[in-house]
């Protein structure tokens, strides 16, 4: 079992998910002391403390129960069990970019360039594989970002992101990213990438914010969850469905779509 941390307050930057912490943190959203988690959970109150002091990993049945009595969402509940299971190896970065940089998928970037079709590969850490032209007219400056997504949105260490030029909801984009950035670092909390991310991440107060202030784990994004541009070159709104998945042959690329349509965003002023 993990040894036993202190818990005197609250640490301001976020930290690295594992499952004691995690349950915590849920309890205390939920607004939850440990006894009336018992009675909530059916869980007694020293076994929950032993999950979230001394990291043991409950029974199947037990996890289940606190999964049901925190009445968490099917994405938390996913993002709880994975991490009471061992974390997975993440493929280096470039093994995977030269894994999708193949000839079919390379002309299929540049097919959905003709059509208008922002796309781009990514590793489930948001570092950016492969994308076409769309998506780096999308997303300007990705690249002096490390070619990662998050690192571009939260921008640690700059005067201002620039996604805040293009994201017309970057409050509502942020939070979302974050419960993405959460799901990624949790199934790979023991991989270099995450441990790199998260440290570089953690200059950021908007994402310390965010990842302390709530709960929210996200996989994906369903395609009628519209986001809000503004195109940088025309300077004209637009509005994107994105879709999100895996690649059928990996487990650690995920492919993203956003399919342009007219503005359909809250009035502009």
């Amino acid at each position: 079992m993990a040894q036993r941390r202190g818990r005197a307050q609250r640490p301001d930057k976020a930290e690295m998910p594992n499952l004691g912490d995690w349950l915590r943190k849920v309890r205390e959203h939920r607004n939850h002391t440990r006894k009336s988690a018992e009675a909530r959970t059916g869980v007694s109150d020293s076994y929950i403390k032993q999950i979230e002091n001394e990291g043991l990993i409950p029974l199947r049945g037990v996890l289940d129960q606190l999964i049901v009595g925190y009445r968490l969402d099917e994405m938390q509940a996913r993002f709880t069990r994975e991490l009471a299971e061992p974390p997975l190896e993440l493929t280096p970065i470039a093994e995977l970019r030269e894994r999708v940089s193949t000839p079919d998928r390379l002309a299929a970037l540049k097919f959905f360039d003709q059509v208008g079709i922002i796309c781009v590969f990514t590793d489930p850490l948001w570092n950016v594989l492969v994308g076409n032209q769309s998506f780096y007219q999308a997303e300007p400056d990705i690249v002096a970002a490390g070619h990662n997504v998050a690192l571009w949105h939260f921008r640690p260490g700059a005067a201002r992101s620039p996604a805040k030029d293009v994201a017309l909801q970057w409050d509502y984009e942020a939070t979302g990213l974050m419960a993405l950035v959460r799901a990624g670092l949790g199934r790979y909390r023991d991989s270099p990438q995450a441990a790199d991310l998260l440290e570089r991440l953690r200059a950021s107060d908007e994402f310390n914010e965010r990842w302390q202030g709530g709960i929210q784990v996200a996989y994906g994004r369903e395609p009628d969850d519209l986001c809000h541009m503004l195109d940088p070159v025309t300077k004209e709104p637009f509005s994107v469905s994105i879709q999100v998945g895996e690649l059928p042959d990996t487990r650690d690329v995920r492919f993203q779509q956003a399919i342009r349509r007219p503005y359909a965003g809250p009035p502009l002023s």
